[in-house]
């Protein structure tokens, strides 16, 4: 008979960052449990307002305002901008992280909770942005490759560009909270969807449900975690409407408009939150045929993709790691 470690697990939700956040640990003391929970929501709290670029007074907003000449950046601002710049070489473009001015343009002006929901967003039931109801709008092709990084963290911006590091942003502050919150146990931390976890409780992995982006009240895929990372993009949640054009938050910098897709939703599995987010939000990007062939080039991933006609475009790890109902070898997986 095993014996009694005496761990329990303790919780914290708090809202950062535009989502709802939650994280857990397992840990045999109560006191220090608590006072690693609330850390984590004040490393949440301290990181947006950095990072955020709907608060006048952050960091990035005041690069973003001297744009044309060179502003000193902490070692945060500098490094997170760097990683951007990195995956947008590595992606061909895909992912940009000057995306800022197409956002506003289309009405993404503000946090999306403060958006006029009744004025500018569709009623929630049954409304999708299909791969064609945003084929009218148009923008101008994104490029940050005139950004220079400089010595003494330097960086200047070309006049008129703007950054949103909005998703990697989160990724990395998701990555770090559950890295920091990892010391005093098994952890997960949960933003909106975005997850990183390290370890895992007593005699079991974390189980966490993927859901369905036609239908929020249902799962389409159970997936059991140890030290890994989940991200789902998706274009169902934050849209609205913009000159009467279904829009959404995912700029396809390319086009510099909101991309236009038969990707609903992404979700990969990576050792890095970061890395899953980006991999998500390229594939979605792409497209079907384009997207799935991206993610099959990458290795220690699982993905699962659903169109707008419902069909969930796996890979086989993630066929043989989750619970998938809609497939016919899930049983006794977990």
């Amino acid at each position: 008979m095993k014996r009694d470690t005496g761990l329990r697990q303790f919780s914290r939700r708090f809202r950062a960052m535009g989502a709802d956040v939650e994280a857990w640990v397992w840990n045999s003391n109560e006191q220090r449990a608590q006072g690693a929970l609330l850390a984590t929501e004040r490393f949440f709290t301290r990181t947006e307002a950095r990072l955020s670029r709907f608060l006048p007074d952050s960091e990035l907003s005041r690069l973003n305002r001297g744009a044309g000449r060179p502003f000193t950046a902490s070692r945060l601002l500098y490094y997170l901008i760097g990683d951007a710049l990195n995956w947008r070489e590595r992606t061909g473009g895909v992912f940009d992280p000057a995306s800022l001015n197409a956002l506003v343009a289309f009405g993404y002006d503000r946090p999306f909770s403060q958006m006029e929901t009744d004025a500018q967003s569709p009623e929630s039931g049954g409304w999708v942005v299909s791969s064609a109801t945003n084929g009218g709008l148009q923008g101008r092709r994104i490029d940050s490759s005139g950004i220079i990084l400089g010595p003494q963290r330097r960086i200047t911006l070309p006049a008129g560009v703007g950054l949103d590091l909005g998703g990697i942003a989160k990724s990395w502050t998701v990555q770090q909270a559950a890295h920091r919150l990892g010391m005093r146990g098994a952890c997960l931390v949960d933003a909106g969807g975005d997850i990183a976890c390290v370890g895992s409780p007593p005699r079991e992995p974390w189980v966490v449900t993927v859901a369905d982006p036609l239908a929020e009240d249902r799962d389409i895929a159970v997936l059991a975690l140890k030290n890994a990372a989940v991200a789902t993009s998706s274009r169902v949640y934050r849209r609205w409407l913009h000159e009467g054009q279904p829009a959404h938050h995912l700029i396809d910098p390319r086009t510099g408009a909101p991309a236009v897709t038969n990707i609903l939703s992404a979700t990969v599995v990576a050792p890095r939150l970061p890395d899953a987010e980006i991999y998500a939000k390229t594939a979605l990007i792409l497209g079907e045929a384009q997207g799935t062939a991206y993610l099959e080039t990458l290795s220690d991933i699982d993905f699962m993709l659903v169109t707008d006609d419902g069909r969930h475009l796996i890979n086989r790890s993630f066929e043989e790691k989750a619970y998938v109902p809609s497939h016919d070898n899930f049983a006794n997986r977990l």
